[in-house]
């Protein structure tokens, strides 16, 4: 799959991983309806992640994690945790993977960019630069 807005080039997508719990529960989010908008590329995104069976947290975004990311559109760090859908609060940073954000950065490890279309049809490049540990957290 490649994301490209009208007269550029196309990019090519990074690599994702997720974890087989993450990625069930995902899918079951989405189901197997196709989908538009945000909904239907985070179907895309599962479709073609690497899944991994191990209990053990992976090195990438995901659900229930902290991840710092900064948006090439206006250039700022933002700090955002990706949760189910009924546990969403824009104001203290939980955000959906159902929204176009989140599903851009689910899979991606730190250091790691994709360019990904926002909800008007803009694309803008997503580039994970810290990723918290759970533990972390408070």
């Amino acid at each position: 799959m490649t994301i490209h807005a009208p007269g550029a080039a196309p990019a090519r997508l990074p690599a994702i991983h997720l974890t087989s719990a993450d990625h069930a529960l995902l899918s079951g989010l989405v189901g197997d309806a196709p989908a538009e908008g945000a909904p239907g590329l985070l179907q895309q995104e599962l479709a073609r992640a690497t899944v991994h069976k191990s209990a053990r947290r992976i090195a990438t975004v995901g659900l229930n994690r902290w991840v710092h990311y900064i948006d090439g559109h206006n250039s700022r760090t933002r700090r955002v945790k990706i949760v189910p859908p009924d546990q969403a609060d824009i104001d203290r940073g939980l955000i959906s993977p159902l929204s176009h954000v989140g599903a851009g950065l689910l899979g991606l490890a730190e250091g790691q960019s994709i360019v990904w279309p926002d909800p008007a049809g803009r694309i803008r490049k997503l580039t994970a630069i810290l990723i918290e540990d759970p533990e972390d957290l408070i």
